[in-house]
């Protein structure tokens, strides 16, 4: 049995762009959402619809409550991916174009200040590599979304999977709380 790294369409998939990987981000809460609510054999074929898998042959049994867990990672994991979708919204909007958004006096505390022409410099310096880590972790979290839920559709899955989407569920979980306590 193939992993999903040395799979030809999965790699075939994972060069799919940006585009790709923004629609799969932001489509992954409400067929999380569906995958939960639904019939359990038809998880599966849902998650490979969405991933653009490759129809396996088998379809795996699987109980409502392993779709059901597998499906509150996944929405998590989507939540994660709209959050880092409105920072990446916010970062560009407050990165290089702050100067377009922000018309008052640039105060002294401002970053790159007290000039306009460096408070903008520093801002968008500071949030074009933000911008790319962030598109990055949501490819990230894609791809391990996507090795997470292969049993669903008659594949395996490493043993590391589970453990470390958990693992990342619950870092995430603690990011976000901690984002709204600094509000």
């Amino acid at each position: 049995m193939t992993y999903t790294l040395t799979d030809r369409r999965t790699q075939a998939n994972a060069r799919g762009g940006w585009g790709r990987s923004l629609a799969y981000a932001a489509l992954l809460t409400p067929v999380s959402l569906q995958t939960m609510l639904g019939r359990p054999a038809d998880a599966g074929r849902r998650w490979q619809h969405l991933a653009r898998a490759e129809p396996s042959e088998t379809t795996a049994a699987v109980s409502r409550a392993k779709v059901y867990g597998y499906g509150a990672i996944s929405a998590l994991l989507g939540l994660t991916s709209w959050f880092l979708l409105f920072l990446i919204g916010l970062a560009v909007v407050r990165g290089p174009f702050w100067g377009f958004v922000e018309h008052g006096v640039v105060e002294p505390g401002t970053w790159g200040g007290p000039s306009r022409t460096g408070a903008w410099a520093v801002h968008g310096a500071v949030a074009v590599p933000a911008i790319l880590l962030f598109l990055g972790v949501l490819r990230g979290l894609s791809a391990l979304q996507q090795l997470l839920v292969r049993p669903l559709y008659g594949r395996q899955a490493r043993w590391w999977v589970l453990p470390a989407t958990i693992l990342l569920a619950t870092g995430s979980a603690l990011f976000f709380w901690s984002w709204l306590q600094q509000l």
